[in-house]
């Protein structure tokens, strides 16, 4: 026993210092820390391929004078998405999208107004002055001739809420108020409280209903006329495209011709029976009963199209995750390549910066996921790089993707979004270090976390957060491809150096590009996407509960 005990005071320095070590070996660097606890590996032996050079030698190529502009279902579009797809074949990636290849087709058609016009009586109304109708929700018409108009209040046909009751509308017009019923103290009266029924959510629902009752025409008094003007411009577009087999999930001869009108117009289409109206509307806040109102008028309306198609397409690179589980999960990263082509044989719209930037960098983003899978470092889960068309005609090829997608929605757990990223804007030219961050912090809190703390080890750029305003008047949130993963609850974040003097203009030139500054925004751009592709666990959704019931 003393023996023992002799021996065990000899060893304890030793002990003392092998435990020392191991104190020393598991310490880690906060870095360090975050990778292990979420199940990241090392990103920046393929960050560091995204390189400026590499960059330049794509964006040379995707901005030359051979790519005509690269306006969608022209021959510089095809002549585009043909090298993006080169770049995927090249980076061994397989072909996923139409017959097996690197395209998903996509189908564009334009609608606009031949002649667009509304006549009460004797009077004149202007278009987007006076009442604006989509062309992509109308029928063709040149001219209706209307003698009745039932005004329905708000066009609600409920179990709980009639607005129509016996009133006949077959062969007429009828007229009602873009949102729905309230009460007195602002509560709905369909759903009894302050969320909203699916009646005010979509206006097309009330439009199908008007077409189930045989009527002949929709008018839909706008709550806030300007606004409604500005929040749908795209839609409202002299360009008007849109995908020539989409309509929600409804085709155009599913709707009755509708025109949405100012109060101003409403009241002209009601003449003296606009007091009866507004009587019957108070009425129903004060817990009577609507009752319809007909009036007979004079009305006209000119809705004369012209429908044209065309032909873009989608580029898909895809790295099929590792993770036996987690690949049948899908990480996006998208940009658009189209931009504004030719509008003459003697101008080129080069689109440099908007967007082969964020073409460039997403190509460089897939080579480098392609690289870690060769070398056998994820990504966990599937990631697919897009590069979309018909964005400068109204985000059109991801809207198109979000209706015909390749992979399950519901499966698909981020969109990482690249819209301009070689440029340096006038507010930060005395600091090119920086992007602007948009969206991120919408839907998933920790989305947002990622972003920064793949900034803060890695790139560290300033992040500008200026237009990720709720009351943004630039509306930049809705304005790139992100927007339509958003608008199906997927978490998005959108990349943007800003606008600057060469914005949608032909010297938007190759020239101009810093691509120190593109690197390091594709690299922050990847060093998100790879640790959403990574991490054990799935992204949190947080959005903010709205005021709103959709069942």
């Amino acid at each position: 026993m003393k023996l023992h005990l002799v021996l065990m005071l000899l060893l304890l320095p030793v002990f003392a210092l092998t435990a020392q070590r191991d104190t020393v070996r598991v310490k880690r660097t906060p870095k360090e820390k975050y990778m292990g606890n979420n199940g990241i590996p090392d990103p920046v032996p393929f960050a560091s391929g995204i390189r400026a050079e590499d960059l330049k030698s794509l964006l040379d190529v995707l901005a030359s004078k051979e790519m005509e502009g690269r306006e969608t279902g022209e021959a510089g579009q095809r002549k585009a998405a043909d090298f993006i797809a080169s770049q995927f074949k090249s980076a061994g990636l397989p072909g996923v999208a139409d017959r097996n290849g690197y395209f998903q087709a996509v189908s564009l058609q334009n609608d606009s107004w031949k002649d667009i016009g509304l006549k009460v009586g004797e009077q004149e109304f202007k278009n987007r002055t006076d009442f604006y109708a989509f062309p992509a929700y109308t029928l063709d018409n040149p001219k209706i001739e209307l003698k009745e108009v039932v005004f329905v209040g708000y066009g609600i046909e409920d179990p709980k809420y009639n607005d129509y009751g016996s009133a006949d509308v077959k062969g007429k017009a009828v007229l009602f108020y873009e949102s729905e019923p309230l009460d007195n103290s602002g509560k709905s009266l369909i759903t009894g409280s302050e969320f909203r029924s699916s009646w005010s959510l979509d206006w097309k629902k009330k439009v199908q209903l008007a077409k189930k009752k045989g009527a002949l025409m929709v008018f839909i008094v706008a709550d806030n006329f300007e606004e409604g003007l500005k929040k749908n411009h795209q839609m409202l577009s002299t360009r008007g495209w849109k995908a020539a087999t989409v309509m929600g999930d409804k085709q155009p001869e599913d709707f009755v011709n509708s025109m949405f009108v100012s109060q101003a117009v409403g009241a002209a289409i009601l003449g003296k029976k606009a007091e009866k109206a507004e009587d019957a509307i108070s009425a129903l806040r004060n817990g009577k009963e609507f009752k319809p109102v007909k009036v007979k008028t004079k009305l006209e309306v000119r809705l004369d199209k012209e429908t044209k198609f065309l032909q873009g397409s989608n580029v898909i690179g895809f790295i099929e995750g590792s993770d036996p589980v987690l690949k049948n999960e899908y990480v996006f990263v998208t940009a658009h390549y189209d931009h504004l082509g030719m509008p003459d044989s003697t101008v080129i719209y080069y689109g440099a910066d908007d967007n082969a930037s964020g073409t460039s960098g997403v190509i460089e983003i897939a080579r480098a996921f392609a690289e870690a899978k060769k070398k056998g470092v994820g990504p966990k889960r599937s990631v697919v790089c897009m590069l979309v068309s018909g964005e400068e005609k109204g985000l059109l090829g991801s809207k198109y993707y979000v209706d015909f997608p390749l992979f399950p929605l519901e499966q698909t757990v981020v969109d990482v979004n690249i819209d301009m990223i070689g440029r340096v804007d006038n507010a930060h030219l005395d600091n090119p270090n920086y992007v602007y961050v948009i969206g991120s912090d919408r839907i998933s809190a920790t989305l947002h976390e990622i972003n920064e703390t793949a900034n803060k080890f890695y790139t560290q750029l300033t992040l500008d957060y200026k237009y990720n305003a709720a009351d943004d008047p630039n509306h930049y949130y809705e304005r790139s491809d992100h927007y339509n993963f958003a608008e199906r609850g997927i978490p998005a974040i959108f990349y943007f150096n800003g606008t600057h003097a060469d914005y949608h203009k032909p010297t938007d030139t190759a020239d101009k590009i810093n691509f120190d500054a593109l690197a390091k925004r594709a690299q922050l751009a990847f060093y998100t996407a790879w640790d959403v592709a990574n991490r054990t666990s799935r992204l949190t959704i947080s959005i903010p509960m709205k005021k709103e019931n959709k069942d």
